[in-house]
């Protein structure tokens, strides 16, 4: 994938993303709302039918004190007052149809105080008939006797209607707490609410009364719902019922269980495959820079000791320099030099791609792990002496034999020893210190060369990474040198740490196990 083309699809993922979380987020609030306001009316359902029932309630106590035959529902027409009709004549072929209508309203007021409450029984009486007369009949013709003794003769149907009035009663003894609580939890249930609840009455102040339960008190300044429970002769609020809910939110979230946890899931899935893509673009992209940059440093790596055995091949075809001995060898051992070099660099590289593969096994046997140190730093320390530097040696081990692969372990002495030197800007000055910690040996190769940021402590031992300046780099290298020692060293079942500071140095602490069974004193 072109490179450029990586963040382009990157921004309109990034911008799709947003606006798909964005409409998300949305429609979880859309659907909280729609939850709430369903809550709402169901709890406003609740208290509309409880406070109807409190209301009965009260008006069937004073009905069963002061008038117990109030629940007749139909009643002989011929014990009522004097009636009143509508009546309407249609004519249909040869007959007559007469359809009536009527209705007495009768009122009864009763005391029950005497500070002017009162119950006010209204009873309306109905009765609706049609009547059909086979024989004609002229519409402004007198009813005969017969017709009005069957309009008469039927019977009312009785509806009955209470009012209370009982501004002056204390609402604890209009209703009492107990009946108050079956009655709002009876219909909580119905509607399907299910959770805890506070109640209480209120007064006109909106003040609690003595009718509450204590989740109300202890819940009081959380949002209440309330519904008027009873009122004046013209209808004003005299007292108010209170709801509160303490488990409101969670649940509405039980409630909905499924869905939100449908929908929260398949956000952050997605989210999850966003974060994985975008993730995965930018590892492209620097896997591709890193590659570019890789193949311009192995060119270099590669062009500079092939110009020198060229200019030294080129130079032995000379006769001045093929009669002399001295030139010959000179530059037989510069050909030589280059080519093992090379060979060098092409070792990295596959080695690196074995210990990508897991192919790399290492042949561990027996060491004496100082001589092996020894042995590498006075090799290497001949390289530091052409540039005027100093590698000095601090063994202060007692047990160093032990089981390592002679090979790779000398190799990565050497890469570590190699990166102190490169990154000395003036003359080098490396330390090798060892000692024992317990069954570790540990290694410190230090140096005071410049050293690195801070945050390319951690990245130092990636692939083809080099502490660099800019686009230019400080020191030529193919970046794979701190990449194979970590894994290296993670073979040997050990440590490698690093702790370096800008302009000042750094050191690389190596601690490889020693098995307690091999070790010698």
């Amino acid at each position: 994938m072109n490179n450029k083309f990586i963040p382009f699809i990157s921004v309109l993922m990034t911008i799709s993303m947003i606006v798909f979380v964005t409409l998300q987020l949305y429609w979880i609030k859309e659907l909280y709302s729609a939850l709430n306001q369903d809550f709402s009316n169901k709890v406003y359902s609740s208290l509309e039918s409880t406070s109807m029932k409190a209301q009965q309630l009260e008006v069937d106590k004073y009905l069963n004190q002061y008038y117990k035959n109030f629940a007749k529902n139909v009643v002989d027409s011929s014990n009522q007052p004097t009636q009143t009709y509508i009546q309407q004549n249609s004519e249909a072929g040869n007959k007559n149809t007469i359809t009536f209508q009527k209705s007495i309203v009768e009122n009864k007021n009763i005391p029950i105080s005497q500070k002017g409450d009162s119950l006010t029984l209204t009873k309306l009486y109905t009765d609706e008939g049609i009547l059909k007369i086979k024989k004609p009949q002229i519409s402004s013709e007198p009813l005969t006797a017969q017709l009005s003794k069957d309009i008469n003769n039927n019977t009312y149907a009785l509806r009955e209607f209470a009012k209370l009035s009982a501004s002056s009663l204390p609402v604890e003894k209009r209703v009492d707490g107990k009946t108050l609580d079956s009655i709002l939890n009876k219909e909580l249930r119905l509607n399907g609410l299910n959770t805890k609840f506070g109640f209480a009455v209120l007064d006109k102040k909106n003040e609690v009364t003595k009718v509450v339960n204590g989740i109300f008190k202890s819940e009081k300044d959380k949002s209440e719902y309330t519904y008027p429970l009873f009122t004046d002769s013209k209808d004003r609020t005299l007292y108010t019922l209170a709801l509160v809910f303490p488990d409101k939110k969670y649940s509405l979230a039980k409630t909905n269980l499924p869905m939100l946890l449908g929908t929260i899931l398949s956000l952050l899935t997605i989210l999850g495959i966003y974060i994985i893509s975008i993730n995965y673009m930018m590892k492209q992209k620097k896997i591709a820079e890193v590659k570019t940059d890789f193949i311009n440093n192995m060119s270099h790596e590669f062009k500079t000791p092939l110009a020198t055995i060229s200019v030294a091949t080129d130079s032995l075809a000379n006769d001045k320099i093929a009669t002399n001995p001295e030139k010959v060898k000179y530059y037989s051992a510069l050909i030589k030099q280059e080519n093992l070099r090379m060979k060098h660099q092409v070792e990295n590289i596959l080695n690196m791609s074995k210990l990508e593969r897991n192919e790399v096994k290492l042949f561990l046997k027996e060491t004496d792990v100082r001589a092996l140190i020894k042995k590498i730093t006075e090799s290497f320390g001949l390289i530091v002496a052409q540039r005027k530097g100093t590698l000095t040696q601090e063994f202060n081990t007692e047990k160093y034999h032990f089981k390592i692969d002679e090979f790779h372990f000398s190799n990565a002495l050497v890469n570590l020893l190699d990166n102190a030197n490169k990154y000395s800007t003036e003359a080098p000055e490396i330390t090798v210190k060892t000692r024992n910690e317990g069954n570790w040996y540990v290694i410190e190769i230090a140096d005071k060369g410049m050293g690195m940021e801070t945050d390319n402590k951690v990245r130092i031992f990636e692939k083809f990474f080099r502490e660099e300046t800019g686009n230019i780099h400080n020191v030529k290298g193919q970046g794979l040198g701190l990449s194979y020692v970590k894994k290296i060293i993670e073979l040997h079942k050990g440590l490698i740490i690093v702790d370096s500071q800008k302009n000042v140095g750094s050191t690389f602490t190596i601690k490889l196990p020693m098995t307690p069974n091999h070790h010698k004193a």
